[in-house]
């Protein structure tokens, strides 16, 4: 019950729609002058046209009875009296703006031309032409109005759609600035604290064997962390720059504290025609050798880099264990640090494929980027 007496999802608030009752007092002055049976079925009748009135407002279901009513009130009292019973037409037009289904509009509007048509001929306004320059603005005013207000509630529902596309715009950007950050972390620290778990350990086992070089190691682990440090205040500030440069020289670097030999193919210091395919490759690739100390036990790791007509491929192969035989892409898709390069690579339409080695053995990733010139045509 409580939401029939709620303000009106469309239109202006019930109190202003009210006040324009107030002129109703100019035809209820024209009553007065009928003798006293007329003047009740009269007021009668008004009654009822503001009943409509109000609930063509304030329903929705029956607003084109409604506006049809007030238009069949306003025929009325153009018969009974004299022509100026089209202006009780201006209540019903504000209705007809509201309807939502076209098929209602046009009934609606079919009934006030019907209104004007009969006004026109029944009072013979064609004869008078200081009465037609007093109605014909009226009634071009009646038969605008609705489409005013349908052009009105059409640019405020675009306006709220616009609004809510911009808040789903802000929420998608949050969320994607999220996983962005939830990449960084997993492959910069990741990459970096896996390297100081390895040094650690070669350290406590070099304790009582080879002290001074487990000092050594210790003091790569400080060296480590303060660059595990630099990073997370670099991805802060947004300013890491990732290359595949350098992250060959961190690769051969935590490789060899796992005891892994790497082999260097291909050019790998051709020029990357774009920062960010530099940076994104970079981060695969300081991933994928993160993946092959932690997982692989392998004993080399080869990495190559090649650029081929229209693209460029970055590929690392290791001789470990490999993924398992069952569903090598399903194995292949099922972690973070996979996922991650997956979503990292879509940034530059890029694919990664992963499956076994060249000799069918131990695992093989590569990334392949296309590349567009300025021009937007493939190099």
């Amino acid at each position: 019950m409580r939401k029939s007496f709620r303000r009106p999802e469309q239109g202006p608030p019930l109190v202003f729609t009210l006040i324009w009752l107030v002129y109703l007092v100019f035809p209820l002055v024209s009553l007065f002058e009928l003798p006293t049976l007329e003047i009740i079925g009269c007021l009668f009748v008004m009654l009822i046209f503001i009943v409509l009135y109000v609930s063509g407002y304030w329903f929705q279901r029956g607003r084109l009875l409604s506006a049809l009513g007030l238009i069949l009130i306003a025929l009325l009292f153009c018969m009974k009296f004299d022509v100026s019973g089209v202006y009780l037409a201006f209540y019903p037009s504000p209705l007809l703006g509201q309807l939502k289904k076209r098929w209602e509009l046009a009934v609606g509007y079919a009934a006030v031309i019907t209104l004007f048509l009969f006004d026109f001929f029944y009072w013979k306004i064609y004869n008078d032409q200081d009465l037609m320059v007093q109605l014909l603005p009226a009634m071009a005013v009646i038969l605008f109005m609705p489409i005013g207000m349908k052009l009105g509630m059409r640019s405020k529902e675009l306006r709220k759609k616009l609004n809510l596309a911009n808040e789903e715009i802000a929420r998608l950007s949050k969320n994607e600035e999220r996983q962005r950050i939830s990449r960084d972390l997993h492959d910069t620290l990741g990459h970096t604290l896996s390297l100081i778990t390895l040094k650690s350990e070669l350290a406590e086992k070099l304790i009582a064997k080879n002290p001074e070089r487990a000092v050594q190691e210790v003091k790569d682990i400080q060296v480590t962390s303060r660059a595990a440090l630099k990073q997370v205040r670099e991805l802060v500030s947004g300013m890491n720059a990732v290359t595949i440069r350098v992250e060959v020289d961190h690769a051969k670097q935590i490789l060899a504290a796992a005891g892994i030999v790497l082999e260097k193919q291909g050019d790998l210091d051709i020029t990357i025609p774009s920062p960010l395919i530099d940076n994104i490759l970079g981060m695969c690739l300081r991933e994928s050798v993160t993946n092959v100390v932690k997982h692989s036990r392998a004993r080399t790791c080869t990495v190559e880099l090649q650029r081929d007509e229209g693209s460029l491929r970055l590929s690392i192969e290791d001789d470990g264990v490999g993924l398992p035989k069952k569903d090598e892409s399903a194995a292949a898709g099922n972690c973070n640090g996979m996922k991650g390069m997956r979503d990292r690579l879509k940034l530059i339409e890029g694919v990664l494929t992963a499956g076994p080695g060249r000799a069918d053995h131990g695992t093989r990733l590569e990334f392949t980027v296309p590349l567009v010139d300025k021009t937007g045509k493939t190099d």
